[in-house]
């Protein structure tokens, strides 16, 4: 038996329907690790405040987070979902918006998460969408989890965000609810609306806002973030227009998404240190405070794992390096200026320690071999 959501919409005979494919679960590990999320869940975020707010607060809002300004058009990778909960805290305070969460909510859409979003939305029926949905969240985050409840003619979908202690969970609880309303308008059309929205946090300020944006009666300090609906709507069916094209599968998501999160401190670094090559600032300050965490736990918790900070940088450089001497014509004092060494000969040094071959002799075998 599930405990009540809240007063009238409560049914004391509920059951949780749970679904997982043991593949997505499989690639998830390290609970105790910082939570990670992809980076094309911030979705149409970026282009909402540059339309509403300009570039230069835009800017702002990245570079508080310590994300690189190409996800303004790239969603690649996962980044940190304290990274995530920064980039909209500050975009609300930069754009002077209440409820920044609520404004752009109608707009996000299941369908700009790629393979993850047509995996979904490729489903027969609307019940079948929220299965995928539920049983791919792995791949989309290492901690977020999504399920179906459903009890007699009532049915609810829930979801969990990994780090609700952020000051911006309330506008990411917001935006939770715009993405999956998303699935289901894709089913129902534009004009359909759920009982109810749950919101498991406080009335904010301006908390009247929150039912003029989904047209339908909110419940504050719910025990679970949701929607309640008819559970008939569960059988709607995609229209054969709709499912043109549908055939992406779990595989396409896995492999759009490298198998889902980083399942080891060591690999999330990684990924936050790729991001900083575009950011042009590798520093343990940045990437400890990107995942929220102290310097000296970061530091402490690598040891445990036994590497350093400095041969994560060292590593990713030179995987940079390969990549540019191989794919593009940047001179090897071009581009040891990108890859932030001072000098060409430092980085000469740094690639042949790695590699056993300095830059030049690297760029001329792949050449040749090409």
């Amino acid at each position: 038996m599930l405990p009540a959501v809240c007063g009238k919409l409560a049914h004391p005979t509920s059951r949780c329907v749970s679904f997982h494919d043991t593949r997505a679960n499989k690639r998830v590990g390290g609970l105790n690790l910082p939570p990670m999320i992809s980076a094309k869940a911030l979705g149409a975020m970026p282009q909402f405040v540059l339309e509403a707010a300009g570039e230069r607060r835009l800017l702002r809002a990245f570079d508080s987070a310590d994300l690189p300004v190409h996800f303004i058009e790239e969603r690649g990778g996962y980044i940190s979902e304290h990274a995530l909960a920064t980039f909209v805290h500050e975009a609300a305070r930069s754009a002077g918006q209440q409820n920044i969460g609520l404004l752009w909510s109608p707009y996000l859409t299941v369908a700009d998460y790629g393979a993850w979003g047509g995996y979904v939305l490729s489903a027969p029926t609307l019940g079948a969408a929220l299965i995928r949905a539920s049983a791919v969240m792995p791949f989309h985050s290492s901690t977020d989890r999504a399920w179906l409840e459903t009890s007699g003619t009532s049915a609810r979908y829930c979801y969990r965000f990994g780090l609700r202690s952020h000051l911006a969970y309330p506008d990411i609880g917001f935006s939770a609810v715009g993405v999956f309303l998303s699935i289901f308008r894709a089913y129902l059309g534009n004009d359909w609306k759920p009982w109810a929205v749950l919101l498991d946090f406080p009335k904010v300020p301006g908390f009247v806002e929150a039912e003029d944006t989904y047209a339908c009666p909110v419940v504050w300090n719910a025990s679970r973030l949701g929607v309640e609906f008819d559970a008939s709507a569960l059988r709607a069916e995609a229209t054969p227009q709709k499912l043109t094209g549908g055939s992406t599968t779990v595989g396409d998501i896995s492999r759009e998404r490298l198998g889902g999160p980083p399942q080891t401190l060591r690999v999330q670094v990684e990924e936050v240190v790729w991001q900083q090559l575009h950011r042009e600032e590798m520093s343990i300050d940045a990437t400890a405070r990107s995942l929220d965490l102290g310097v000296r736990t970061l530091q402490r918790k690598l040891a445990s794992e036994g590497v350093r900070f400095r041969e994560i940088v060292n590593d990713v450089r030179v995987a940079r390096a390969e990549e540019l001497l191989t794919d593009t014509r940047e001179t090897v004092s071009s581009i040891s200026s990108i890859l932030g060494y001072e000098t060409a000969n430092n980085f000469s040094r740094a690639f042949r320690k790695v590699t056993g071959l300095t830059p030049s002799d690297y760029r001329k075998m792949n050449s040749d071999s090409s």
